[in-house]
């Protein structure tokens, strides 16, 4: 498969997902991207001078981070930035199937590790231990060009992941706490204004991840060449 092709079939079945998102089968597609949301907030509090208190990952696609200190504003924040960005890096950065092998060790040893020393709910410890070990197995066993295509696609889904989980939130007007009401009642500025925020940017950067993975295809030194002579 060309870079251009897997491109087209990522693109395809990220809209697969988004239009079937109560289909069982990316259930734990799911679960990883809320995995990264809390992840994002406790990193955002560890470097701003807090603490994680705990993580927890909730059977019904929720997620739990307590902090304690730290800049409050961007530990609230961090939830669908850093999921953005955190997504947009493993996208990008396995983009070349050899280096998807690597991306997919460090990506399973960092949720093995958040597992160990910060998930506390049974649900979300079982979870965490066992998506970690899937990558690292896929890393040992998947071809590189399978392999590649399932980093990339986890990668693309956590960058998207705010536009539906801001729908359910704000469209369906789902009476329960959210990063958005949080950040409201601390600025004042209401939670549909910051959801829309998210959403538009959570599109900006997934423009940008596709822009750059497009123009990189056509240099791919991956890419087989074919010369004809005449």
């Amino acid at each position: 498969m060309t870079p251009r092709g897997r491109l087209g079939l990522i693109i395809g079945l990220l809209l697969l997902s988004i239009v079937f998102w109560s289909s069982p089968v990316i259930y734990p597609v799911k679960l990883f991207v809320v995995l990264l949301h809390e992840l994002s907030h406790a990193l955002a509090a560890l470097l701003t001078g807090g603490s994680v208190v705990e993580i927890q990952i909730d059977s019904r696609i929720g997620g739990l981070a307590i902090t304690r200190g730290g800049w409050s504003w961007l530990v609230v924040s961090s939830g669908y930035l850093g999921s953005m960005l955190l997504g947009g890096a493993v996208f990008l950065l396995s983009l070349r199937p050899r280096r998807a092998a690597v991306v997919a060790v460090i990506t399973g040893i960092v949720i093995l590790l958040v597992t160990v020393l910060f998930v506390r709910n049974t649900f979300g410890f079982i979870f965490g231990l066992a998506f970690g070990a899937a990558l690292l197995a896929g890393a040992r066993w998947l071809p590189d060009q399978w392999l590649s295509l399932t980093v990339q696609y986890l990668g693309a889904m956590s960058c998207l992941y705010a536009l539906v989980d801001v729908k359910q939130d704000l469209i369906t007007l789902e009476d329960r706490v959210t990063d958005a009401s949080i950040l409201a009642n601390m600025t004042g500025i209401p939670a549909i204004i910051w959801g829309v925020l998210w959403s538009l940017l959570a599109l900006f950067v997934f423009f940008l991840i596709m822009r750059t993975a497009w123009r990189s295809s056509r240099t791919d030194p991956e890419t087989p060449r074919m010369t004809f002579r005449t």
